[in-house]
């Protein structure tokens, strides 16, 4: 994604938790996210971090993004 872009406006969660309201970011800025998984899709995030050596975060992060059709992924931090 092009980091230098206009700014990206997150729509508040229409299911679980209601957000407040929605929420604008720069393309760069580090939103987090809180989620749950199975302990089986865990365990190879965690193996798939430690053998990359790099942070949990990170690596979620660039698998989502590939996963959602972002081949290059954001940066992280």
């Amino acid at each position: 994604m092009d980091v230098n872009s206009q700014p990206i406006t997150v729509d508040a969660a229409r299911s679980g938790r209601p957000s407040r309201r929605d929420r604008t970011y720069r393309p760069d800025e580090l939103v987090r996210v809180e989620i749950r998984m199975p302990a089986a899709v865990a365990a190879e995030l965690f193996t798939r971090a430690r053998d990359h050596h790099q942070p949990v975060s990170r690596t979620a992060s660039d698998l989502l993004a590939k996963a959602l059709g972002d081949v290059d992924g954001d940066p992280m931090g």
